[in-house]
């Protein structure tokens, strides 16, 4: 509702506009003084001020006019003023050049309307306006800023030599341990960190005795003039293998002669695999402090227990889940949209013993020109807007699992470098002809059946296989009828908000359980939220379920499909004995002397019977006892009906 100042000293003029302007919609707010009109002013959000120009005492309207056109805040909220009469072009004059939008006469309100839809409709094209400005703004922040990386990286990667060296081992770390060695390759200097690698009493002794057959003393040897990096080799010593890296930085000095020193920095290979991780992490915005709790948090969020289901193949799903979550494979979760995938591919990842990050990617969502740069990154000048290097999701997954959500929408070249990822290890990003390792598990998902895409042509051969590795399928929720009331019961614990004793009424839950649920999971959790905003008090009614249930329900009561509600409160899913209308049956003892104490016998009873009441709809009679086609067909067969 749009907020209107109305700044007027006469009582009879305040009320004319004020009752004239409710009437059309609008909020409004009187002031009888300038000052006041200006306090509130700054105080609240306005649409538009109607000022009086003859205000009685204190500031005119004019001023007033003039003071709200200076305030930065709201100079851009239309003003029109209002006058008793307007004298000449002189008054006229003076108000516009205070800055006021229009002018309204106080003893013809006839226009009233069309100017307050006039100044309003120009107040909103000017919020439309500084929006658009705004965000244009930020982006060419953002471009200025990716531009001005990307020139300082090429600054960077031009430099060469010991500074460049040294930049860029400072960029990795600092080094764990530093030695200074002659052109004989004998130690003449070591600081804290080299003495607690390689042991005390380094001084006066040859590299190749310090760290003997690990090459170390031929590649600092080899450092002539140039600096060399990056020599991998293992430490082993009291039992312990330490990997460490090298590099070197030859000192010559400036007036030449053959007393060349070299500078050999040790990095730990672990704790600069840890460091880089722990750095990643804290660029993606989590600080280190929560990142413990975050991921412990996860696992207990996304364990195979949860996944909530007493159906048989929700029992196999949990179990195949805690079996996946362990191996080092490809998983292939095939299911109708809304079946909960993603809730799976989450737990697949953090109920296993990976390390690294979980990283979804929504393939139908990302167009097919942009996604290969998503996945695999690109470098600069890859393409117009590649502005600088940057990483793809494989990268930024290394160590942990991307998840690749609708992999059947992405295009067969993309297909056949994922294929490659899974194979070798590496990836190449876009414009760029060297590859990068990376250690990644794939999750992918499908909501379409995959094999019929390769048997035409449409999706690659070997990487469905490769995916087939660990493969899952989610029923859809029509065919575990039985899980809906599990569900719809976790489900209101979500949504309840602390409403304490909310339920389901015995009508509603019925009418839950046989809905065909084209949406499965996600559909009844999003009913189950709607119902509880709307429920007035710690019932769920009917009434509070989406039209198409509420026509549904009318329909079944119409049939008399729905049960009766039990008299004394057992549950809903323990009446399967009778239905509503169905009065032989319902009056017959269910457990007499003559009956047979068996399950299956009553069973037996039930399917008969909802086959009678059904008119031998199968598909009808299966919605009846809440339970999936499949199911009735199986224990039709299995009682020789």
């Amino acid at each position: 509702m749009d907020r209107i100042l109305l700044i007027e000293d006469e009582a009879g003029a305040q009320l004319l506009f004020k009752n004239r302007l409710e009437d059309l919609g609008y909020e409004v707010v009187v002031a009888s003084t300038g000052a006041k009109g200006l306090m509130e002013a700054r105080a609240a959000h306005f649409d538009l001020f109607l000022v009086d120009i003859g205000l009685g005492s204190g500031i005119d309207g004019y001023e007033v006019c003039r003071r709200l056109k200076t305030m930065p805040a709201i100079h851009s909220v239309p003003v029109v003023l209002i006058s008793g009469q307007v004298k000449g072009q002189e008054e006229l004059h003076t108000g516009y050049e205070a800055g006021c939008e229009a002018y309204l006469l106080k003893n013809d309100v006839t226009l009233l309307e069309d100017v307050v839809r006039a100044m309003l409709r120009l107040k909103s094209l000017q919020d439309d306006l500084a929006l658009q400005n705004h965000l244009l703004d930020e982006q060419n922040k953002r471009l200025q800023h990716e531009r001005q990386r990307g020139a300082d990286l090429e600054v960077a990667l031009r430099e060469s030599g010991s500074r460049a060296l040294v930049f860029r081992e400072l960029a990795a770390g600092r080094p764990d341990g530093i030695l200074l060695v002659d052109s004989e390759g004998v130690v003449r200097m070591s600081d804290r960190g080299a003495r607690d690698i390689l042991g005390k009493g380094l001084e006066g002794r040859n590299l190749g005795a310090v760290a003997p057959d690990s090459g170390l003393e031929a590649f600092v040897r080899d450092a002539r003039t140039e600096p060399r990096e990056a020599h991998r080799f293992d430490l082993v010593g009291h039992q312990i293998v330490r990997s460490l890296t090298a590099s070197v930085l030859p000192m010559v000095p400036k007036e030449g002669g053959n007393n060349v020193h070299k500078a050999v920095l040790l990095f730990d290979a672990s704790k600069r695999r840890v460091a880089a991780e722990m750095l990643r992490l804290e660029e993606q915005g989590i600080p280190r402090r929560e990142l413990g709790p975050l991921l412990e948090a996860a696992r207990e969020r996304f364990h195979p227990k949860l996944l909530l289901g007493r159906s048989d193949s929700m029992r196999e799903l949990r179990s195949t889940v805690s079996h996946l979550a362990t191996k080092d494979v490809p998983v292939l979760i095939l299911g109708d949209t809304g079946t909960g995938k993603g809730v799976v591919g989450r737990t697949l990842h953090f109920f296993g013993m990976s390390s690294g990050p979980f990283v979804p990617a929504h393939c139908a969502a990302i167009s097919s020109t942009l996604l290969e740069s998503e996945l695999f990154g690109h470098v600069k000048g890859a393409f117009e807007e590649a502005v600088a290097d940057r990483p793809g999701l494989f990268q930024q997954a290394h160590h942990g699992t991307i998840f690749l959500d609708e992999i059947s929408q992405v295009s067969r070249d993309v297909q056949t470098r994922i294929l490659r990822a899974l194979q070798d290890g590496e990836v190449c990003r876009v414009g760029s002809t060297s590859v990068e390792a990376v250690d990644v598990r794939l999750i992918a998902t499908s909501s379409v059946d995959l094999e019929s895409l390769v048997q035409r042509g449409e999706f690659n051969k070997d990487l469905y296989y490769r995916l087939s590795a660990g493969l899952i399928y989610l029923a859809p929720l029509s065919e575990r009828k039985g899980d809906v009331e599990l569900l719809a019961e976790h489900f209101l614990q979500l949504f309840s908000g602390g409403r304490e004793g909310l339920e389901l009424s015995h009508d509603a839950l019925w009418t839950l359980k046989l809905h065909d649920w084209p949406g499965n999971v996600r559909e009844l959790m999003n009913t189950i939220d709607r119902a509880c905003s709307l429920a007035q008090d710690s019932v769920i009614e009917v009434s509070d379920l989406p039209q198409p249930l509420q026509d549904l329900h009318r329909r079944l009561e119409g049939d008399k499909v729905i049960p009766a509600a039990p008299a004394r409160g057992p549950a809903p899913n323990q009446s399967y004995s009778h239905f509503a209308g169905t009065d032989s049956f319902a009056s017959e003892p269910l457990f007499g002397e003559d009956h047979p104490v068996s399950l299956a016998h009553y069973e037996m009873l039930c399917l008969k019977r909802a086959l009678e009441v059904s008119k031998g709809d199968k598909r009808a009679a299966a919605k009846m006892l809440g339970i999936g086609k499949s199911t009735f067909y199986r224990k039709l067969s299995a009682h020789g009906i």
